[in-house]
């Protein structure tokens, strides 16, 4: 993920939203300010103690969130969300404070952003970015998280994508441009688990993935298959 922050950095709000988006193993990057302040502080209208000192504030307020700086080359900083232990060292009284067991860090739609840290699930074994399966093999694999979609399991996951590659078989035949260069942009306005765009993968086709927000949650099983996006109200 990359962004450039500015001068958001300072309450760590943003760096948060940041953090519970990324999945453990993940990398966070930082092009701009104050990133390389020693060569570029003169451009920043400001002193090079200004720039040091947001610096070493930002590398801090990292460390506490379970970051890990990555690499530093020019003007890029590269941090890396934690995978380990790091976590059992938060508790609600840290700062940032650790956000209560109760919240689902998959919930986001009309929420305010959060002021805690959401920990990685220890019931998520295969979460964090290493240990997930490669690609293609994950796109037909069930997700651990299928078990917080309400109703959701591998039954139902395998059966979804049973009945998807049916139905794109019967659309290629109403349809011939499918699988052309004719049609190269699809989305799925409802989808459950992604098994129409799994179902697609063959194809020269770029397809966003649109969760319902009138349904269950189940965008992370849409991530962990290595697939695009969104949670929507239409």
């Amino acid at each position: 993920m990359f962004l450039n922050v500015g001068n958001h950095i300072a309450d760590g709000l943003y760096l948060l939203e940041i953090h519970r988006i990324l999945r453990p193993g993940g990398f966070w990057v930082l092009s701009g300010p104050p990133v390389n302040y020693e060569n570029r502080w003169r451009g920043w209208n400001t002193t090079v103690e200004e720039q040091k000192a947001d610096f070493e504030k930002l590398k801090k307020l990292l460390t506490s969130m379970c970051f890990k700086l990555y690499t530093i080359k020019d003007d890029i900083a590269v941090w890396q969300k934690s995978s380990d232990s790091c976590y059992d060292q938060l508790t609600l009284a840290s700062f940032p404070p650790k956000c209560d067991d109760s919240m689902d860090p998959d919930s986001a739609w009309y929420i305010p952003l959060r002021t805690c840290l959401n920990a990685p699930s220890q019931k998520l074994k295969k979460l964090a970015l290493e240990s997930a399966p490669r690609w293609p093999e994950r796109l037909h694999i069930t997700s651990e998280r299928i078990a917080m979609v309400p109703g959701g399991n591998s039954g139902g996951f395998k059966h979804d994508d049973r009945e998807w590659k049916l139905r794109v078989k019967h659309y290629k035949t109403l349809l011939s441009a499918l699988g052309t260069d004719k049609i190269r942009n699809v989305m799925d306005m409802n989808t459950l688990y992604g098994g129409f765009a799994a179902a697609l993968i063959r194809y020269p086709v770029w397809v966003m993935n649109v969760v319902s927000s009138y349904g269950p949650n189940s965008l992370g099983v849409v991530y962990d298959r290595g697939l695009i996006g969104t949670y929507h109200d239409w």
